[in-house]
């Protein structure tokens, strides 16, 4: 009897005490696994960007994506990579490179790519896709007929015997994939490359500023009154620029622009 009971409370000793060891087993459990998530959420980081309620947003983790890598040569000049699987809910992403080279994007355009770097949202309207992936590395998928670099003009200057020119502009909005057309001209005479005389830059508003060549500065600026051509500055000051609002008058319905400035010597 009294061996019964004994073996009894043992029993019942040992289911409690099995419990009290099943519980504690469970909760060590969840509590790794949950430190465990933490620690791989903390060391991959987050897949896509995340809006953030003070600007700006918060990028992605470093991603590698594939798809075909497309060169707009338009109005805005921009790499686009559609994707082959949609990714953060984006078919295409925008490609950029910062200040870096952008060599490695130019030869491999019109090819199947593998791109590596962060992705996040477009900041302005500069960008020309709602996100954007600031390409570290990218080297072609399977077969690639590599292209010849953009040709570059960074060195290029005005000729010296040059004191005067102008610049006009044309500009086609009825297709944004066509460039803007430049002719720059001295004394009836055509100037080339025009790049050594004549750049620009456009807005995420598509307010249009033209600049002259090094050594020359804006003297005046023309076109259609939709367009307000004007100054950015005090005509014939170093930081002064022809600028015009492309975008009122596509608004007013002109879809072709003409455009223009005309340079002089700095003094």
């Amino acid at each position: 009897m009294l061996s019964s009971i004994i073996d009894s409370q043992f029993r019942g000793n040992t289911a409690s005490e099995s419990f009290l060891c099943y519980t504690r087993n469970m909760r060590d459990f969840v509590l790794s696994s949950a430190l465990l998530i933490c620690a791989t959420v903390s060391a991959h980081g987050q897949a896509c960007p995340k809006d953030s309620e003070t600007w700006p947003s918060v990028a992605s983790e470093v991603r590698t994506l594939e798809g075909q890598l497309v060169f707009h040569d338009g109005i805005r000049r921009w790499f686009e990579l559609k994707l082959d699987q949609p990714q953060c809910g984006q078919v295409s992403i925008q490609l950029v490179r910062g200040e870096r080279d952008w060599t490695p994007l130019e030869i491999l355009r019109d090819c199947r790519v593998r791109s590596k770097g962060a992705i996040d949202f477009s900041p302005t309207g500069y960008y020309s896709l709602d996100t954007y992936q600031d390409v570290q590395e990218i080297q072609p998928v399977g077969t690639c007929e590599r292209k010849s670099p953009f040709p570059d003009y960074s060195g290029a200057i005005p000729d010296k015997a040059i004191r005067a020119y102008r610049v006009d502009m044309h500009i086609n909005y009825k297709s944004k994939n066509l460039p803007i057309v430049f002719r720059v001209s001295s004394s009836g005479k055509e100037l080339q490359p025009w790049q050594a005389y004549a750049s620009y830059y456009l807005t995420g508003g598509f307010v249009l500023y033209g600049h002259c060549g090094e050594g020359f500065v804006v003297e005046k600026v023309f076109g259609p009154p939709q367009a307000s051509p004007g100054h950015f500055d005090v005509p014939k000051t170093p930081n002064d620029m022809a600028m015009f609002d492309a975008e009122s008058e596509v608004e007013s319905g002109v879809k072709d622009l003409h455009l223009g400035y005309t340079c002089v010597l700095k003094h």
